[in-house]
């Protein structure tokens, strides 16, 4: 579990499907993601594969971690995944109810620093090119611009864990 000042970090559990499934759903959250819909099908299976698979930071290794407020409240989660030793990517969703508030920026900046606990030194997160919200985060948190894609039309962010200011 990680703790922020406002937040808790930790893994799904079968209690999130609902709340997962309704803001996953929400269009203008869907709008930036992969996904036009989210079934509990999804969920279910998203889930029962993060409580059998805990993450360990190996090549290959994949997670999804639930964002709550210190009440419970699940408001998004964020998404791991281990390409080889160096280099980890990141994603993350929040419900729209929750933009703009700073709970993205916490949530990943505790994710970054727990991240410091493993072996992976390189961290990517990539977004759609409109999705200004998301840009300004990664920027703000420090990771650079280093690829894009027309083919997605989406921006690949980089930021090097061992680097001052990360």
């Amino acid at each position: 579990m990680i703790e922020t000042e406002r937040l808790l970090i930790r893994y799904l559990d079968q209690e999130d499907i609902d709340r997962l499934v309704t803001y996953r759903n929400k269009p203008e959250v869907a709008r930036y993601q992969s996904w036009n819909h989210y079934s509990r099908f999804e969920a279910k299976g998203r889930i029962r594969y993060v409580q059998k698979h805990p993450y360990t930071g190996k090549p290959k290794d994949n997670t999804q971690l639930a964002i709550t407020l210190k009440n419970g409240t699940l408001i998004g989660d964020l998404h791991l995944e281990v390409l080889n030793r160096n280099t980890v990517t990141i994603g993350y969703t929040l419900d729209s109810t929750y933009w703009g508030q700073g709970y993205g920026r916490e949530a990943v900046r505790g994710l970054l620093e727990a991240l410091k606990e493993f072996p992976q030194r390189k961290v990517i997160a990539y977004i759609y090119r409109q999705n200004d919200r998301s840009r300004k985060l990664l920027l703000d948190l420090g990771f650079h611009k280093f690829d894009e894609s027309s083919f997605y039309d989406d921006e690949g962010y980089i930021l090097r864990l061992d680097e001052e200011g990360s």
